[in-house]
């Protein structure tokens, strides 16, 4: 191993070289992007797969491009597993080779070699890690980390592993250490990505039939579907949940959903992974992060010398998703006979199993592991159907041993993915500390009888698709909104929401714009005002019942639909309607007027309410007449 310098003379050979003026490191050029925006912020540049840097002899097979391409695109974020030259090497090969200098290029082999060889060694493999670190440029280390001062603390530790300074007898502190160099130098996945769980689609899974994820930047949402077409020019056809159709849609914004959270097992020193053969089973972390039963098929040296790979085979899938897996990686682990492979069981022994599972989303993961079960429900057999839409998730989850609450409300809402079957316990009473219960995607709530949120706001984003639901809950409120509808499309039914005090409460509903709400058979009591609408959102209220309010629904804009409602005294106005507010009030039984002071807006119809006062109940009249005298004077459709 060559020898490496003190952290005061860390990347000078980089400063030098700027202040000289050297000409740029040759190699193959990156693709041209912006160094530094108007505002001072750095763009990241692109990183280039190991097989496309110092190539020096002919460009390897395609096959094992595509691989390393998809093992890289997948297992971006995937750092803290693996064994230590294992993850060495791949912190090298993240460097692009502008931020290396040129000397590296002749170095780089033999290092890589010396990694490998030095597998039990923390000191030798500190002192690799340093020499690394020191061979990065002056604009590298000003880019890669926040300051100098880290860069050169982080050597600095480096060094006096590697010099015998500091005793490192179980490779603790050198883990930190190469964690620390993993976040500044291993491209982050996308932030959007981490938030809802996809990797992108792999080009050998992009297929008609696929099931995928679309991020519209527009919009700044994703959206589900499913590819219908391969098209000649390498797009893909997709159709989206909401019914509309894009028949240009490229590879690379194809992205496809997490099975599981899975992560690589931490290796210890010198450890070189499981001892596997061919033909032994093994348990593999798949690259959708699901630890998944498999077997070896067949077992090679790897790109470095010592190194080796495996060919995974997973049970239950089909060939396409075999791969080659390092043996190293910390994505394979022995298998073990107490673990239970769904698709060996009869169907009898699988179903019964199943029907333990408390929600669908784990019966959703099952069908990703389980080729049975997968089968029956594509078939739409009716025993999995059956079993299928009655899984719910009982909340809070109670361990039935001590009591215990495993899983409370507030962290299942946050948690579940939409569509997910919720359903509250009969007596929950919700108090939540903030006085926030957050609904972050499209679920089902249901509530059992005497299940209420107390003195808190339901805040309800998402209602993609076919829209969010909670059913039978009661809320008290008093100085906040009860419910605050914030994105998507969201039905309440059933819900009775009310003063936790003897005075009027805020008010009841706000629904923001851009979101919609359907208001079913649900009864508002004690507020200043049942419904606050804002520009752009859009309301329908059907059978509902609103008591002792100061006022029905109040509108900034949007759109109201107000169907066999009734008003109950002592109310001041049904309706305080800006005038872009489009819409009708139909079939009302009121106890006040419809309107009062305020002006009908021009868009706005009402007809068949009953219980308005004299004059407004004959102005509602004659409004109708003349809507009739207009529809039969119109001409009749071609």
């Amino acid at each position: 191993m060559s020898t490496i310098s003190g952290p005061s003379d860390a990347a000078s050979d980089g400063v030098a070289q700027e202040a000289a003026g050297a000409g740029p490191v040759p190699g193959p050029q990156a693709p041209q992007g912006t160094a530094a925006q108007a505002d001072g912020s750095r763009v990241r540049p692109q990183r280039h797969a190991s097989i496309e840097r110092f190539v020096a002899g002919p460009a390897p097979p395609p096959s094992v491009a595509a691989e390393a391409a998809r093992a890289a695109a997948a297992m971006s974020d995937w750092t803290g597993g693996g064994s230590l030259p294992y993850r060495l090497v791949r912190i090298e090969e993240a460097l692009p080779f502008e931020d290396v200098e040129a000397c590296w290029k002749g170095r780089r082999d033999e290092w890589r070699d010396e990694v490998v060889g030095a597998a039990g060694s923390a000191v030798d493999l500190a002192g690799l890690l340093a020499e690394l670190l020191c061979s990065l440029t002056a604009a590298a280390v000003s880019y890669l980390w926040r300051s100098r001062g880290e860069y050169d603390k982080l050597y600095g530790e480096l060094y006096d592993l590697a010099s015998g300074r500091r005793s490192d007898p179980v490779a603790a502190t050198l883990r930190r250490l190469v964690a620390a160099v993993e976040t500044a130098a291993l491209p982050p996945a996308d932030a959007r990505e981490r938030q809802l769980k996809v990797v992108q689609l792999p080009p050998a899974e992009a297929a008609e039939g696929a099931a995928v994820q679309v991020y519209f930047s527009d919009e700044e949402r994703w959206y589900r579907g499913t590819v219908t077409a391969v098209n000649e020019n390498k797009t893909f056809t997709v159709l989206f949940e909401d019914g509309d159709e894009d028949a240009s849609v490229p590879l690379c914004d194809l992205y496809q959903e997490l099975l599981e959270d899975g992560k690589p097992l931490e290796l210890g020193l010198g450890d070189p992974g499981p001892d596997l053969a061919e033909g032994d089973r093994a348990t593999a972390l798949h690259l959708r992060r699901a630890w998944c039963a498999a077997r070896v098929a067949a077992v090679r040296a790897g790109p470095l010398e010592g190194t080796t790979e495996l060919l995974i085979k997973y049970e239950g899938w089909a060939a396409k998703w075999d791969e080659w897996v390092p043996r190293d990686s910390g994505r394979l682990r022995l298998y073990r006979p107490d673990e239970l492979t769904l698709s060996a069981l009869p169907d009898e022994v699988l179903l019964l199993l199943l029907s333990q599972l408390a929600c669908s989303l784990s019966l959703r993961r099952a069908s990703a592991v389980c080729r049975s079960w997968r089968a029956r429900l594509r078939r739409g057999q009716r025993d999995a159907d059956r079993l299928f839409e009655s899984a719910w998730l009982n909340l809070p989850v109670v361990d039935p041993l001590d009591g215990r609450v495993c899983l409370g409300v507030a962290g299942a809402l946050a948690r579940a993915p939409a569509g997910e079957r919720l359903r509250l316990s009969a007596g929950t009473k919700l108090r939540p500390h903030d006085s926030q219960l957050v609904c972050a995607r499209a679920v089902h709530l249901v509530a059992d009888a005497g299940a209420a949120l107390c003195d808190g706001t339901l805040h309800l984003h998402g209602g993609e698709g076919e829209g969010g639901l909670v059913e039978g809950l009661a809320i008290s409120h008093f100085r906040d909104e009860a419910v605050v509808v914030h994105t998507g499309t969201w039905t309440l039914r059933g819900c009775s929401i009310a003063s936790s005090r003897k005075s009027r409460a805020v008010t009841a509903v706000t629904v923001r714009p851009g979101a919609a709400l359907r208001l079913e058979s649900c009864s508002v009591r004690n507020a200043l005002s049942a419904v606050m609408l804002h520009d752009g959102a859009e309301l329908r209220a059907v059978e509902c019942v609103f008591d002792n309010t100061r006022s029905g629904v109040i509108s900034r804009g949007g759109h109201l639909e107000l169907e066999r409602c009734r008003v109950e005294a002592p109310c001041d106005v049904v309706l305080k309607l800006n005038p872009r507010t489009t819409g009708h009030a139909t079939a009302n039984r009121v106890k006040c007027s419809l309107f009062g002071g305020w002006q009908r807006p021009v868009g706005f119809r009402r007809h068949s309410n009953v219980g308005l006062p004299a004059a407004e109940e004959a102005a509602e009249a004659e409004e109708g007449a003349e809507a009739e005298m207009a529809a039969e004077a119109a001409p009749p459709p071609p």
